[in-house]
């Protein structure tokens, strides 16, 4: 009898977990214009943190917005950690250096991620400056 109901569990683990996968939904998207856009340097996107200090705009050109949105069944998943890992493929694609004002709301299944795309002036300035000020860099 036993046998059976840890037969039973690990089918319909297997089974919620086939579903998971099946009905997870991932999109991003950006807006900006094509004149803007550079070819992808190889460095990450970083983001600097809303929660800090924030870089003077002398030191970078803004690109554009970009977006993200994950869904998945799965109420356990991290579902902004997924979004803003998209974001920053999407700020990779159009050659950002960076993102600011990145913010992710989550619900119970989906996540919804959102941030501006920047391109440093002069990389290693402004680098050192973040470093400087203290800004937050993820």
């Amino acid at each position: 009898m036993t046998n059976r109901i840890l037969l039973m569990v690990g089918v319909f683990t297997i089974l919620i977990g086939c579903a998971s996968n099946i009905s997870y939904t991932r999109s991003s998207s950006n807006d900006v214009p094509f004149e803007k856009r550079k070819p992808p340097s190889g460095e990450p996107s970083i983001i600097v943190s809303a929660d800090g200090p924030q870089l003077d705009p002398k030191y970078y050109d803004i690109l554009g917005k970009v977006m993200s949105q994950t869904e998945n069944i799965l109420a356990l998943e991290k579902h902004c950690g997924d979004a803003i890992k998209l974001l920053r493929y999407e700020a990779d694609k159009v050659g950002a250096d960076a993102l600011i004002h990145v913010s992710c709301s989550s619900g119970k299944f989906n996540g919804n991620a959102s941030g501006v795309a920047i391109s440093f002036k002069n990389r290693e300035e402004a680098l050192n400056v973040l470093k400087e000020i203290g800004a937050r860099i993820q």
